[in-house]
């Protein structure tokens, strides 16, 4: 039995970024796990004893994967991100960063509406998720910080696991819409998304729980998608520390151990796997990274100060985060969205809908370049830029164009120009739909630089 159903799932649960049929997988790792617990011997599953589990395991031992680096865990390397780091790669950040540009006010058919057109960030996750959620929402909801065209939706429900919501047929997507109805916005207008899921009681050895919910969450962004047609962005959170529960939910090791689910999921849409491709007219899912990673080891600080202690959770499971715990998770939310370069523009209050004073003043008084527009575009669009007054007459200028690769596509200004405002329009007639950066860059007659600046853009055919 063992042996077909390895060779059934070899290609969605043994390589893990290879492209892979999803619903089969989900149900072939079930009877997987089912196999390794029943008919296996004892070291292939982890157990857990409730009787070890209490306010006097301040710690496990393990070394958040934040904190990691290029260290392992069981051979596994650290940091969020692929090599060691808890910074997404440049490729896929200016990625995110043009898929951020794509985030405005949208009406309720999801056509762009400047003055009353909402943005929609919604949270998707369980119980945990929509009780530090629901607190992240009162406290964003009343900050000065927060745009005020952006509406909050807790759409995470209590029970609803990975498992669960990876099948798009669950009835949790149609609480979600009506969540979306009693906030007075429509699916057309939800363009970033919170998530922070797990599985419930958990028995399997690492590493295939966690290849289990990587399954289950590549399913989860591509739902995303199919439901939302404009979203953008999907920002994943990690479970917080489980050494103090006392029941089988989701304890040690599962909860720092399911934190790897979600780095080789996002790390699956870096390598270019077509099932989560973000961009083009067959974009499947929204782009993919990190919002805060929760987990820290009790009370060993992490190297940002972060620990929890047992009355951050409530004592019926010490699982669920009690008030001090959800307000924890709720200010690390807001830290995140109001400083993250992906997110803090459509965010915070003048975000996305903002004007560039100085491209519209007759005499500038800095460097200035605006988003391009229209973006996403086909096959043309108007970049404008505008050079300060200075003791020279004139400034050496140049706007150039890049591919993610970092290769040149365009030179769109080359000379000397004097201050003032100006608007260029670019044709990429024969380029192909992707993400392209232009750069803007500002030299005295000496050569000596004093002003450069990038954007990214988006073309779709």
């Amino acid at each position: 039995m063992f042996a077909t159903i390895e060779r059934s799932c070899e290609s969605p649960i043994s390589r893990r970024f290879a492209l892979r049929p999803l619903w089969p997988c989900i149900y072939c790792s079930r009877i997987l796990v089912f196999v390794l617990l029943f008919h296996s011997p004892p070291s292939f599953a982890q157990v857990f004893d409730p009787t070890s589990a209490s306010c006097s395991t301040t710690t496990v031992g393990r070394i958040p994967i934040n904190d990691l680096g290029t260290g392992t865990y069981q051979g596994y390397e650290g940091g969020v991100y692929p090599g060691g780091l808890n910074q997404p790669p440049p490729v896929h950040l200016a990625g995110g960063l043009a898929m951020a540009d794509q985030v405005f006010p949208r009406n309720v058919a999801g056509g762009s509406d400047p003055v009353n057109g909402r943005i929609v960030l919604l949270s998707i996750g369980m119980s945990n998720a929509t009780q530090e959620f629901s607190v992240f929402k009162a406290m964003a909801d009343t900050s000065a910080l927060k745009n005020p065209q952006l509406t909050i939706v807790d759409g995470a429900q209590g029970g609803q696991t990975a498992a669960i919501i990876a099948n798009p047929a669950a009835n949790f997507w149609n609480v979600v819409d009506q969540r979306l109805a009693a906030a007075g916005v429509t699916r057309q207008q939800v363009q970033v998304a919170w998530v922070k899921e797990a599985d419930a009681n958990p028995t399997a050895a690492f590493p295939r729980h966690a290849e289990v919910l990587d399954s289950e969450f590549v399913l989860i962004a591509r739902n995303l998608k199919m439901f939302y047609p404009n979203i953008s962005l999907a920002y994943w959170s990690s479970r917080t520390y489980g050494g103090y529960a006392t029941t089988t939910l989701n304890p040690e090791p599962y909860a720092y151990e399911s934190g790897f689910a979600v780095k080789w999921t996002i790390t699956r849409q870096i390598n270019g796997d077509t099932a989560l491709t973000y961009t083009g007219t067959n974009a499947r899912a929204p782009w993919l990274g990190w919002s805060a990673y929760l987990w820290a080891d009790g009370l060993v600080p992490r190297s940002d100060g972060l620990t929890w202690l047992c009355d951050d959770f409530v004592s019926t499971d010490r699982t669920h985060p009690s008030p001090s715990g959800r307000r924890k998770v709720a200010q690390m939310l807001l830290n995140f969205f109001s400083t993250d370069t992906t997110a803090k523009g459509w965010f915070t209050a003048g975000g996305p809908t903002s004007t560039d004073p100085e491209l519209t003043t007759s005499i500038p008084t800095r460097f200035s370049i605006a988003q391009n527009y229209p973006n996403p575009f086909n096959p043309t669009t108007t970049i404008k830029f505008s050079l300060p007054s200075t003791v020279e007459t004139s400034h050496a200028t140049s706007l150039q164009v890049y591919d993610l690769l970092g290769r040149h596509v365009a030179t769109l200004i080359n000379e000397p120009k004097a201050d003032g405002s100006y608007e260029i329009t670019w044709n990429a007639e024969g380029l192909a739909s992707g993400v392209y950066l232009y750069q803007l860059e500002g030299m005295q007659n000496d050569g000596r630089m004093i002003f450069t600046r990038a954007r990214t853009m988006l073309l779709l055919k």
